[in-house]
């Protein structure tokens, strides 16, 4: 994080190492993608999701073991006031 004058900058990368972060959704089940009946296209549109989702997790992009720093809070990323480098 950085400070702007009075306005308070956030670098959404891990505060660990620096790396990018992702939100990894673990997921049992299958993707499927309906064809188009008239030319067999497929995969032009969004796939449908058949199965079971767990719980979204914020990681590290570099270590997913290793603290990021921040937390997922009601689907947005806030920093985790408890995080010390």
């Amino acid at each position: 994080m950085a400070e702007s004058g009075t306005q308070r900058v956030v670098h959404y990368s891990c505060r660990s190492c620096g790396a990018a972060l992702h939100v990894r959704v673990g997921f049992k089940g299958k993707l499927v993608w309906t064809v188009n009946a008239e030319n067999g296209a497929f995969g032009e549109t969004e796939p449908e999701m058949r199965g079971d989702c767990q719980q979204p997790q914020l990681v590290c992009s570099a270590d997913v073991m290793h603290p990021t720093g921040f937390k997922l809070r009601d689907g947005l990323i806030a920093v985790d006031l408890k995080f010390d480098v």
